[in-house]
């Protein structure tokens, strides 16, 4: 009896080590944080383009619709000004 407990717990264990070494290979920023404009802004020219935006995974809403809403003077391009002054809308709360 002893024997099998002991097994449960190593079992768990290591299935939960396993889970988490996995979990640092995601991309991008933890969920719920946005990316700084530097690592979306993949070319280096100062601004954001639609296809380098395209990439970043949203929560929700369609990439141009966000896009669009982010560049307020509506140039095709997001500055880091407009990316900074852009507050993302709050999750509902449950």
């Amino acid at each position: 009896m002893k024997n099998n407990f002991k097994i449960a717990l190593i079992s768990t264990l290591f299935v939960g080590l396993v889970g988490c070494s996995h979990a640092d290979d995601r991309q991008g920023p933890p969920r719920g944080e946005r990316p700084d404009f530097a690592s979306v802004d993949t070319d280096g020219n100062g601004y954001i383009d639609l296809e380098e935006f395209s990439v970043q995974k949203l929560p929700g809403g369609d990439h141009q619709t966000v896009f669009d809403s982010i560049d307020t003077d509506s140039d095709g391009q997001i500055t880091e000004q407009e990316f900074n002054d852009h507050k993302p809308p709050r999750p509902p709360r449950d």
